[in-house]
């Protein structure tokens, strides 16, 4: 004979599996949530999204001593002083990041340090998050839907004068 599940144990896998679903399509939740913005001309280093790695000369920028470049059957990992770039094996370049306060993204030629200087460019359009709770940092986040881009900007939120960018992640998603 089956034995039937006792209600509490029914109830309490319906409360698990809704949570899990709840955890798993939070970032759908939030891009659904704010308008696009054009990111199209954002860039880092004044590498854009849209280029192929094979368009960019490596050998201008310093590695980074204290990362390990990463391959991986999905993508490519290359560490340099102040940003990383993941490129795909086709080239595409599909994450670029900067690792420091020292290089910038820029929109248009316009360098992009503080938060003040990304919503002037970008507009009001973005989703304001915590980013790393335990370094007390928080991002704005902008999606470009048509053509499938999120751009987080990442800012210390314990300072609230001049809100310096931190760092810049520009990724498809």
């Amino acid at each position: 004979m089956l034995k039937l599940i006792p209600n509490k144990s029914f109830i309490i896998c319906i409360v698990i599996l809704i949570a899990l679903m709840a955890y798993f399509t939070k970032d759908l939740r939030t891009e659904m949530s704010v308008k696009s913005t054009d990111l199209s001309e954002l860039s880092i280093n004044n590498i854009p999204l849209s280029k192929n790695i094979a368009e960019i000369d490596l050998t201008a920028y310093k590695k980074n001593p204290d990362f390990n470049d990463k391959h991986t059957k999905d993508a490519d990992h290359r560490y340099f002083e102040n940003f990383l770039i993941v490129y795909s094996s086709s080239g595409e370049i599909m994450k670029l990041q900067t690792l420091s306060e020292s290089e910038f993204s820029s929109i248009s030629g316009h360098k992009l340090q503080k938060l003040e200087d990304v919503k002037n460019k970008l507009g009001n359009h973005f989703v304001d998050q915590s980013y790393d709770s335990a370094q007390s940092l928080n991002a704005i986040v902008y999606y470009d839907k048509i053509n499938r881009t999120k751009a987080s900007f990442v800012y210390p939120h314990n300072n609230k004068q001049d809100q310096i960018v931190v760092w810049t992640i520009l990724e498809k998603y």
